[in-house]
Formats: structure tokens, C-alpha cells, sequence
């Protein structure tokens, strides 16, 4: 079938441009740009596409065949929604057009609008690339809304339900947009999967299975944190400018949603969307037994990892993809062009069409590459994409990549919630853990300071660390184990140094602040060497064996009372060098657990005008 935008776009080579501008100055350039404020697709032909039309699944079918799998259209799960009938605009501007949503736009500017005067524009507009609305706070704005659907039994599996809705990342939208708006090539925050219900109007849609880079887009992953940023045109430039010249084996997944069916966007998938009329629709992401492992996965910082899951194997340094002849199903030409020391980018070269009976996935070839990488085949299991996190870095304290949909703080909230909510899930939320935040070696770590210190075993309730706080703090028993992990060992050494010295400062003077502070039971270091962890228990008197060779002090100064305290830091600048930064070393304390809650829930609940440094100017006043 030849599709009506393909035509137009030809048409764009052959046409008489210069009809539209003074004599002697032709410009396609410009030409194509005019013709996306005022081109139309309401006479664009509807086919049945590539992607699966099913009607209503059941939930083994769904999961057996789908969820995780491939995309697929299912109609019938909206049936009985009151928004069937209710969201219709002429409904919806009546109802809520003196209500404000969220707009969508390509800048990171965010801007609101009355949905009447949304709804005005969306009439008169010849915008290149229409506005659309994409509200996630809909739910707070125009609450009623939350009542006219419902989420389809096939999804209702979520497991960020288990935080409070402040501390989860945004996970519902409502939509709206005109003809030739839409959503750009992406791939969905955090490696979450999502559902799409159309309620009015036409979307059409474009899907590559993951580590696929569609044609036309540029991916950007930084070498310092894993950020992931993605350049590309909007969705009507792709579909008129870069759709049309792809080989019939080089095109994506397709299908023209319809109103009343809802699409699943597996994880990882990427996906464009185009609207061909004006349309209402609400989507969901949510995270499930079976895409759990991938968005811990993501999570962790490096960027590596992002650079795999995210576009096949673009972030292993050093490595370049070799061209193939012939290009057999399943497989993807990459280019690695303009490498830079903190940004590696790879560019779509539209080399291959993935369809239900062909593999899900590319695979990848390249020269020059490791024993262990070389004739690897690009896989999205996780086994597969876990091998490129960063083994040196530690993912417990090293830098949050700005694109993660949930901060750190929260992330190990979420985990250790599930921990206790749902511990029938405790097998996958323990692999999930380790992939985030490297639990298994904090666990390995707290079994040592308990045998050093005839601690009581953690029951299995206590086994992932609290999620509060920069450092692993496990609760056990009656008992608080601290590991000083922040920011190297010569920072986290000076930590348990000054904290030791504050206790002891308080009972010699006999401050009764030492009535409101917690006992200490024991401190020290956590070493790691030839694969086995040793404690060195340490008071913070005396420069212990284990620091000397990397804090080379004077013979008296060393023998001072509190040689890594506050004081001497101050006195003596020991600020901790970057040979020692990385030792696989840890302070750690263990203090009796006492009644209150912590500071940050404190200051933030009753005291929000206190802040980190207003509090240390309180403190030593």
C-alpha cells in the first residue's frame, strides 16, 4: 500500500517550489518546513499495521505471550469506562475548561494553559509542531477525571504502588493533541513499560524492539553519569521526511490505533506517535515482575549499562561496529561517529524491520572487541545487559543520573518497602537490589561487623538497608549499623572520625545532650582484600594500622587523641587523597537504635526554613 504521506513527501522533491517564493529564490528547506504548519492527514489510509490486534486478553495469555515480548493492540478493556462517552472535547470543555493543564512542548520550560483556551488554539494553529497537552498532575487539577477509567486488569501490577504518591515518579498522563502533533522517538523513563487507551480521534504508531535506533535519531550517553539525552526530529518530520526513504526491511513495527483500543508498550521499546486527528487519550507506565530487573538495572549509575539498554551495545569503550553486506534478520549496522571523552553518541541507520516472527531483538557484530564480546548477540535479557554495569563503581553512592525517574533516596525507599510489603517477591526484589545498589556486598559487609561484634543475625525482614540517608544504615534488632560509604574513604574516615570524637567531647563536658543520643557499641573499619572481608575495630583514638600507610602524620600527632576528628581536619587540611579515595575500605559504627525519627523528616515536616547549612550554623551556636 502506498501511504499518503509517503506520496506527500515525494511530492516535496518534484513540486514547483518555487511557485511559493519570489522569482530566482527556491528553498526545500523551507518549503518543507511550511508545508508541516499546513499539511493534513485526515484522508491518511488506514491499514492494519504490523502490530498484533487481540481483544481482551486473559492475564496468563497477556504474560505468556506479550508482557515483556512485544507490542500489541487490545480492544474491549474500555468498554465500560464512563470517559468512552465523557471525553469527548465539546464534553471536556464543558466539564473542566476553566481548569489548567500541563503543556508539552520540545523545550524544558514547562507552560500551563486553560483547557478552553488549549482547545482555541488547537482550532487556529499552524504550528510546525503543534502543542499538545501531556498532564501528569491531571489527577490533582480535575480529580473527576480519575474516575472516568479504570486501569486494565493486565496492568494493575505496579509495583511503585508501594510508595506515597509525592514520593513515586510520574506515572499517569492525560493527552490531548491536534492533527500533526505527537510524541518523538523515545524510549519510556526508567525502562518502565506502558498502556495507551485512545478514547477519540487516530494515532499512529511506530515501534522498534529495544537496542534498535530507529533512523534519524542521535543518542547522547554521558561517560560521567549515564545520562541519557536523544536528538531527534519531531514525529511528523520523521514520518514525512525519514519514513519514506527506508527500506521495506528497515521500517518499524506499525499500526493506526483506533478509538476505545489500548496499546502495551513493552519495556525498552522504542516508539513514535503520530496524531492524525485531534485526539483524547490516557496512558500509564507502571513497573512488574517482568520488567522489575530492568528498571533497577537502570537505576544504577554508570554508563555502560544505560548505553546498552538504551541503544544496543553503544557505551562499551573502545569497541566500533563493523558494516555488514548483507543484513539478515535480527541484525543492525550502528555508526559511532564523533566520539567524545564524556559523550558517546550512535546514530539509527535504519538497517533492520523486526516483526513478530522474526526476533525480537538485534544482534550485533563487531571487530576489534574483547574475547569476552566479540560475535555477542545484542540481547534484552537481563543477564545479557547486567554484564556492562561498571564493576568499580559503587551504586549505593556514586552519582544519580539526572534521567532516573526516581531519586536515590526514594529508590531505596522503594526497595525496602516491597522488602517487607511483598515477600513473596523477595527472590526478585533481592536481584533487583543488587543490580541498584550493590546489596549484596552491603549484606556481606553487615554479616562481618556481626560476627566481629556478636550482633544478633538480621531477621529476614531486616536484610536491605533503610532507605533514608547518603550511606547503608541496616536496623537489627535493637541495633543501627552505619557504613561510612559517601564520598570516598578519606571523607568517610574523617565522618566516623569527627562523630567519635563529638561523643566523646559530649561526656566530658557532661552536655545532657548525651541523654538524646544514641550508645555506641562499637566502631571501626571494613576491609576487603584477596576477596575477604576483616574488621578493624577502631574508637577514633590513635591512627589506626590500617590508614597509615595513607595518612603519612608526625609520630606525635598521630599519637593525639582524636587524629581524624573535626579539629585536626581543620588544623591539619587531611582531606583525604585520591590514592586512597577508592580503597576498598569502610568505617563503620554500631549504636544502640533510639525512639524519634530522623532529621530529614523533621526539618522538612516542621522545620522547612532549615536547611543543611543553616543547621550546622544552629549547631555551633
Amino acid at each position: 500500500m502506498v501511504h499518503l504521506l509517503y506520496v506527500c513527501c515525494v511530492c516535496l522533491f518534484y513540486f514547483p517550489i518555487h511557485t511559493y517564493f519570489h522569482a530566482g529564490f527556491n528553498s526545500l528547506y523551507l518549503y518543507r518546513r511550511w508545508y508541516r504548519c499546513f499539511t493534513t492527514l485526515s484522508s491518511y489510509s488506514f491499514d492494519n499495521g504490523h502490530v498484533e490486534r487481540k481483544d481482551d486478553l486473559s492475564l496468563d495469555h497477556f504474560r505468556s505471550q506479550y508482557d515483556g515480548k512485544g507490542p500489541v493492540l487490545l480492544g474491549k478493556l474500555a468498554e465500560s469506562w464512563p470517559a468512552r462517552t465523557k471525553w469527548s472535547m465539546q464534553q471536556l470543555v464543558h466539564d473542566y475548561g476553566e481548569v489548567t493543564f500541563r503543556i508539552s512542548q520540545r523545550s524544558p520550560k514547562k507552560i500551563i494553559m486553560k483547557l478552553k483556551d488549549y482547545v482555541s488554539y488547537m482550532e487556529l494553529q499552524h504550528d510546525e509542531d503543534p502543542l499538545y497537552i501531556f498532564d501528569d498532575k491531571f489527577g490533582e487539577s480535575a480529580p473527576a477525571l480519575l474516575e472516568d477509567y479504570r486501569v486494565p486488569h493486565l496492568f494493575q501490577e505496579d509495583l511503585f504502588d508501594v510508595l506515597d504518591y509525592e514520593q513515586r515518579p510520574a506515572f499517569r498522563w492525560f493527552i490531548i493533541g491536534p492533527e500533526r502533533s505527537g510524541a518523538s522517538w523515545h524510549v519510556d523513563p526508567g525502562l518502565t513499560s506502558a498502556w495507551n487507551t485512545l478514547l477519540c480521534g487516530r494515532k499512529r504508531w511506530a515501534l522498534y524492539p529495544p537496542g534498535r535506533v530507529p533512523g534519524g535519531v542521535t543518542v547522547h550517553v554521558s561517560a560521567e553519569d549515564g545520562d541519557v539525552d536523544i536528538d531527534t526530529p519531531t514525529s511528523l518530520q520523521w514520518w514525512l521526511d525519514i519514513y519514506p526513504h527506508l527500506a521495506e526491511h528497515e521500517k518499524p513495527l506499525e499500526c493506526t490505533q483506533l478509538p476505545g483500543e489500548t496499546i502495551f508498550v513493552p519495556s525498552g521499546w522504542w516508539h513514535c506517535v503520530l496524531n492524525l486527528e485531534t485526539t483524547v487519550a490516557v496512558t500509564q507506565n507502571f513497573v512488574n515482575q517482568s520488567n522489575f530487573e530492568h528498571v533497577c538495572l537502570d537505576m544504577a549509575p554508570g554508563h555502560c549499562h544505560k548505553g546498552v539498554c538504551r541503544a544496543g551495545l553503544l557505551a562499551v569503550p573502545g569497541k566500533s561496529v563493523r558494516d555488514m553486506e548483507n543484513h539478515p534478520p535480527g541484525t543492525i549496522t550502528l555508526n559511532h561517529n564523533d566520539m567524545t571523552r564524556t559523550e558517546e553518541r550512535l546514530k539509527g541507520s535504519g538497517s533492520v524491520r523486526a516483526s513478530n516472527s522474526e526476533s525480537q531483538y538485534s544482534s550485533f557484530e563487531f571487530s576489534d572487541v574483547d574475547k569476552s564480546l566479540e560475535n555477542q548477540v545484542f540481547s534484552y535479557d537481563i543477564g545479557f545487559l547486567s554484564q556492562f554495569l561498571e564493576k568499580e563503581k559503587d551504586h549505593y553512592t556514586s552519582v544519580w543520573s539526572p534521567t532516573n525517574p526516581i531519586g536515590q533516596r526514594e529508590a531505596r525507599e522503594w526497595l525496602r518497602r516491597l522488602w517487607v510489603l511483598k515477600p513473596e517477591l523477595r527472590g526478585l526484589i533481592w536481584k533487583g537490589a543488587c543490580l541498584a545498589i550493590n546489596v549484596d556486598k552491603w549484606y556481606a559487609c553487615l554479616e562481618e561487623i556481626r560476627a566481629c561484634h556478636s550482633l544478633p543475625a538480621p531477621s529476614e525482614d531486616e536484610k536491605l538497608p533503610v532507605g533514608t540517608g547518603s550511606n547503608p544504615v541496616f536496623i537489627v534488632s535493637d541495633n543501627v549499623i552505619k557504613i561510612n560509604a559517601e564520598g570516598g574513604l578519606g571523607y568517610s574516615a574523617h565522618g566516623l572520625g569527627t562523630e567519635l570524637e563529638f561523643y566523646d567531647l559530649l561526656r566530658k563536658v557532661g552536655s545532657p545532650l548525651v541523654n538524646h543520643i544514641p550508645e555506641i557499641i562499637a566502631s571501626g573499619f571494613l576491609v576487603y582484600e584477596d576477596g575477604v572481608y576483616r574488621t578493624v575495630p577502631w574508637n577514633g583514638k590513635g591512627m589506626p594500622d590500617v590508614l597509615a600507610k595513607y595518612y603519612p602524620l608526625e609520630l606525635s600527632y598521630a599519637n593525639s587523641c582524636f587524629p581524624l576528628g573535626l579539629w585536626s581536619k581543620q588544623q591539619f587540611g587531611m582531606d583525604g587523597s585520591a590514592e586512597s579515595s577508592n580503597r576498598p575500605i569502610w568505617p563503620y559504627m554500631v549504636t544502640r537504635k533510639c525512639k524519634g525519627d530522623i532529621f530529614a523528616h523533621v526539618s522538612n515536616a516542621k522545620y522547612p526554613f532549615i536547611t543543611p547549612s543553616t543547621w550546622g550554623i544552629i549547631t555551633r551556636t
